[in-house]
């Protein structure tokens, strides 16, 4: 602004002067003059000014951060934070206080719910960053960057009403005409959450869940409920008002079975589709259905899956059937997620073998490299010690592991990426990777051809050459 208002009175003055003598200036080549250099940013120093916080007991507004030195800064100015971000990503409203960082408590525990997808109480240790401007003496904001140290802080969250603590919860709802004496069981998943399976008819199905307490004392002044009344979301939180009278809101448009899991120390809740089994179907078994077998919370599958290239639509879905009666799961809406009806999922990782894990709750799939499997054993090479891999070679045209080798008499195993993460033993139509026994076999010449496929559905075919 300086800047602007003295070449001002110099352009004024060279044209008075101008006016006065009528000579002739030649505005083509004006008279220059050399600029102040330019700051490239503002060098910040920030502390904490607490160790902790306890949002259970903070103020309204809570004096977060404190400017202690700011360098490259004018004469008269002042710095003005502008932003605060937790752990790098999550953004929060601030405001400034002479040198102070001041945020609500409001806004802060809204950013730690929104970060760790969870209202759990606990305390974490959050990092903090912020973007400041420069502010002259006459109101304008310089657009210099803001540089300084990022700080650690304590932060504990709020507690939750104390329903989160009990170990036997329980859904109540259209299902079971509401009868608070007679509600569905959860089952424990041993993760803390609580999961029950429904035979759910097509048409709203109204619920909400409730705790041991309140089954026993018959009581609906506590309950696990919808912030908003008929709510239809699939997930989310719960409202911390554990006596609103709210109740959520499951628009079944198809009749099937559906999964229910809260979990009431995130004081969270999902619930979808049941899914039994699973299927892969893609470009590279011919769009086919082979297994993926249940673990844990993803049923899981080992297969080459095709990079899609320009003059291809190669992809891939899982299939609740072995046809394409049942759901169907595409590309979701963003990168590592599906969706009953979308589109082939395209990976972007290169054509290869992949550890395939898809889980229909939560709607999820991640993709694992295998880039080599391999025998492993006392009869490979007579290794009594276990530690010679004899590495097999993936074949596009038969989709199997395959290798040929002189072995010992022994025990093998095949394993993948030459460790023991992942290794597969057991009958040689049943294949398993869940600690299965080790494989005999006789001196010989012979020729492997491995298909992991799921687990409990590996088949190795060993041929003597």
């Amino acid at each position: 602004m300086k800047k602007i208002y003295i070449f001002a009175s110099l352009l004024t003055a060279s044209l008075a002067f101008t006016a006065c003598d009528e000579d002739y200036t030649d505005w083509a080549d004006p008279q220059t003059y050399s600029q102040e250099d330019e700051q490239a940013s503002i060098k910040g120093t920030i502390e904490r000014i607490s160790d902790n916080i306890d949002l259970s007991s903070a103020d309204e507004n809570i004096n977060l951060i404190k400017l202690t030195g700011a360098e490259n800064t004018t004469t008269n100015s002042n710095v003005k934070f502008t932003k605060l971000l937790l752990n790098g990503t999550t953004e929060i409203p601030v405001s400034t206080n002479e040198d102070t960082l001041v945020v609500k408590a409001q806004d802060l525990a809204t950013a730690l719910q929104t970060y760790y997808n969870s209202l759990e109480c606990t305390t974490r240790t959050c990092e903090f960053s912020v973007g400041a401007v420069m502010v002259n003496q006459d109101g304008m904001a310089s657009t210099m960057n803001f540089d300084s140290n990022n700080i650690s802080i304590n932060v504990q969250t709020a507690k939750l009403p104390s329903i989160a603590d009990e170990e036997e919860f329980y859904y109540v709802g259209g299902y079971n005409s509401w009868k608070l004496a007679s509600p569905t069981a959860m089952t424990a998943n041993g993760d803390g959450t609580y999961s029950c399976i429904l035979e759910l008819a097509a048409g709203s199905e109204w619920f909400c869940f409730a705790p041991k307490s309140s089954v026993e004392s018959q009581s609906w002044n506590a309950l696990f409920r919808a912030n908003s009344n008929g709510d239809t979301s699939t997930s989310g939180f719960f409202n911390q008002d554990i006596t609103s009278g709210n109740s959520f809101c499951a628009e079944i448009a198809e009749a099937g079975k559906y999964k229910f899991t809260i979990s009431p120390k995130t004081w969270t809740y999902s619930y979808a589709k049941y899914v039994e089994s699973a299927f892969y179907a893609g470009d590279a078994n011919g769009w086919s259905f082979s297994p993926l077998a249940k673990t844990g919370d993803s049923f899981v599958g080992y297969y080459y899956i095709y990079k899609p290239d320009n003059s291809s639509t190669w992809g891939f879905k899982v299939t609740s059937a072995a046809n394409w009666d049942g759901a169907q799961y595409g590309a979701g809406a963003t990168a590592g997620t599906i969706a009953d009806g979308g589109g082939n999922i395209q990976i972007t990782e290169e054509s290869g073998f992949y550890k395939l894990s898809v889980n229909t709750d939560a709607l999820t799939y991640t993709i694992e490299p295998i880039s080599q499997m391999s025998l492993i054993g006392s009869a490979v090479n007579g290794d009594s010690n276990w530690g010679t891999d004899y590495d097999l070679t993936f074949n596009t045209e038969t989709m199997a592991w395959e290798g040929t080798y002189e072995m010992t008499d022994g025990e093998y195993k095949i394993r993948a990426n030459h460790d023991w993460t992942l290794s597969w033993g057991g009958a040689l139509d049943a294949m398993t990777s869940q600690n299965g026994a080790n494989l005999s076999i006789t001196a010989g010449t012979y020729k492997f051809s491995f298909k992991p496929n799921c687990d409990g559905q590996g088949v190795l075919s060993v041929t003597a050459q």
